[in-house]
Formats: C-alpha cells, structure tokens, sequence
C-alpha cells in the first residue's frame, strides 16, 4: 500500500513522518530532532547488526521524499521513513538528484526542502527505491523501483564461503571482498606478486557490481588495486539468491587485462621513472596527506629515492620544470619504486591518508598506457623491500601503520 505522506515497506506501514506528524510540510520546514536519530540509533559499544537487518530496502516516490525532508540552518539535514529520521548520504543526494533531473549541487545552494518539493512536483509517482543503513541511520543510494538489489547479507555469504578470500569490508554503501585468484610472478629486479581481484557489490544498487585487479607485492606486503577501466570488468547478477554471483566470482577470469598486468610491471622495472612521474607522486602527497610535517618528510624521502630531481636539474621545485620537460628528463630509480612508494604509503600508513584509496588510482594511471621513458632510459637498479622504512612521523597510529 502506497500512501501519499510516506513510504511502506510492503505491509501497509506508512513511512515519511512519525505518529501524529503526518502533515508534512510542517515537519519539512521545522528544525531536525537530531536527539532522534541519536536516540534510535544502536547504543556505543553494542554488537554490531547484522546485513540483513541492517540494510532495509525500501519503494517510495518523489512525494513522499518531499514530504520527509528536513532543513537545520538552510541545510539538508535529513530525511524521514518509517518515522525516522535518517542522514542523507552523499550515495542518497547524487540519486535524488538524478532522479529529479537536477544538479546535486543545488541542495547546497538553495532550500533543500524548496528544491524537492519542486523538482517532485514533476513526477510526484515516479516509483522509486531506498536503501537505509539502520545501523548508522543513514539513507543510502536512490533508484527507480525497476528491481530489488542482491541482498546485503546474500552478498555476504557468497563471498565468505569463497575458500580464496582475503579480506572482507563494508564502507560507504558498498560490500567488498579481495580475493586470490592463483596467479602469481615474479618480477626481475623488483619482488614476486600475487593477482587478486577486488569483487564490489553496492547494497542499494546505485552502480552496478564489478570486479577489478589488484597486486600483492609479496616481498613487503604492499597491496594496491588497479583502478582503471582496462583492469574492471562489470558483473551483471541476475538473481538475488546469490548463487549467480556465486558462479560469477567462480569463473571470473579478465586474461587480457592479467596479461596487460604483467607487462606494466616487468616494464616498471626495467625502465627509469622521469621527473613527470615523480611529480606525480609528489602532488599525490600534496593533496592527500592529512599532516603537513608528514607531507614535508614524505616528499623529501620521495626526492632521495629519486635521486634529488631539484639539485639535478637545478630548480627549488620539481613543479617549476614544465610539464613536456618533465616528461623527457629521467630521475635516479625505476618506475617500479614510484609505484612500489605509493602502494607502501597506503597499505601500511593508511591513516596518514586523507582518502587510501586515491593511491589506487594513481597506480592505475601508472599501468595505463606507456611509462615516459619506457625504450629511452633501461633501469638495472634492484628495487628495494622497503622505501619509508624510519620515517618520522608526526602522529604514532600513522608511525605505527594501520
């Protein structure tokens, strides 16, 4: 039963505003209970839910969400189902935007609550779908109501029964599992690696689900995944069961992209990094460490590895080399150490990390494509275990790894 102030969950139970509450604008416009949500939320210290209860999957219409809304200080503060109020994630902005054909941007610049009202009075019954995470009390991805996403815990137990799972996690919509898939090198001049494949299932089917190569430097344990398009492949699931999931991760096989794999790396070896690669990695650092003492002792470890690229070529900074130049001019170590500095910076110091999994990117920029100097400039320097063995940190968890 679908009901014009709320959502239901399929019983007749009516959603968007608590008991005694129904008229909705009222609420829409009035300030978030924040005690509330506080209030239903799982006590400190409690046993964590389990996936299928914690992830409810919900239909609903533009109306009802309209109706749900709430502002704090002229912000979207939450939205209400089943007469709670949940946070909006940046997963539930991104589909209601585009639900609502309009720029996620807009809830920030304008009455979030003016905002919805208008853009559901366009298709005030689009059938549509939510999933909230009723443990964090967090509304989750937005989709039309064409079909119900493989369930959060059917995900689970597909991948724990996997006899080559490495390591299993949850965070910001999306249930991921790293596996072992039996392929192994070894790499002249750098480390033996183990191919592993990182199977993502979002639980509120905002994206679709895939499967993306990774590596396992074997000789420190740095871990890192490909993340570029030639290295993922889309899994299309057709049951929710789990079982088709569960053939699918069976027979996973991406030969072209393994193979691709293989050749980045014994070139990464075996070819000197340029200055363009270095400066890379340096404006990764920039951005992406949390410290500024932190960021300082890195880029000065990452310049001795490169062989002090600024005393080299004569400038106070590799940024002031233009970046064509950069390109052409090699540095002191192979690719392979560029790559293996940032794969080592965020496996084993991820709270240093404004956000870990940036490093993936950037090594899979690495592997896409040809490196600067690849033909030009051959490397025969060994790559070493490790490249920020005795940093000096400014905090002890990051000193102290993850």
């Amino acid at each position: 039963m679908q009901d014009i102030f709320g959502t239901t969950d399929g019983n007749g139970g009516f959603g968007g505003f608590p008991p005694g509450e129904r008229n909705g604008p009222a609420l829409a416009t009035g300030t978030l209970d924040l005690w509330r949500a506080a209030e239903e939320a799982p006590p400190r210290g409690s046993p964590p839910m389990g996936f299928a209860e914690r992830f409810l999957s919900l239909e609903t219409t533009p109306r009802a969400i309209a109706l749900g809304v709430q502002e704090e200080n002229g912000r979207f503060a939450a939205v209400c189902f089943q007469g709670r109020a949940y946070k909006p994630t940046e997963r539930f902005l991104k589909g209601l935007a585009r639900r609502m054909k309009v720029p996620v941007g807009v809830f920030t610049l304008f009455s979030p609550v003016e905002v919805v009202h208008r853009a559901a009075a366009v298709a005030p019954d689009l059938g549509l779908r939510v999933t909230l995470d009723e443990e964090k009390g967090e509304a989750l991805g937005l989709i039309e109501n064409t079909g119900h996403p493989i369930p959060a815990d059917a995900v689970e137990r597909v991948m724990k029964e996997d006899g080559r799972l490495q390591r299993f996690g949850y965070a910001n919509g999306v249930i991921e599992g790293m596996f072992d898939i039996g392929e192994a090198w070894s790499i002249p001049g750098d480390s033996d690696y183990r191919v592993q494949v990182r199977a993502s299932v979002p639980v509120d089917g905002m994206d679709a689900p895939d499967a993306t190569l990774g590596l396992m430097r074997q000789v420190c344990s740095n871990g890192a995944v490909v993340e570029a398009a030639s290295f993922r492949t889309k899994l299309e699931i057709k049951d929710n069961s789990g079982e088709h999931f569960r053939r699918l991760l069976a027979s996973f096989g991406n030969p072209q992209g393994i193979e691709v794999l293989h050749e980045r790396l014994v070139a990464a070896a075996g070819t000197k990094a340029s200055v363009g690669e270095v400066h890379a990695v340096d404006e990764f650092l920039r951005r992406q460490v949390r410290r500024a003492e932190d960021a300082m002792h890195l880029r000065e470890r990452l310049q001795e590895i490169a062989g002090n690229p600024c005393v080299r070529y004569g400038v106070a900074d590799i940024g002031a080399i233009g970046a064509r130049r950069r390109a052409l001019l090699p540095v002191d170590c192979p690719v392979s150490d560029v790559m293996n500095f940032v794969t080592e910076l965020c496996t084993h110091h991820p709270r240093a990390l404004k956000d870990p999994a940036a490093g993936n990117v950037l090594i899979g920029r690495f592997c896409t494509g040809g490196f600067d100097l690849e033909e030009m400039y051959p490397n025969t320097r060994e790559s070493p275990a490790r490249l920020l063995g005795n940093i000096r940190w400014a905090g002890r968890a990051e000193e102290e790894g993850s």
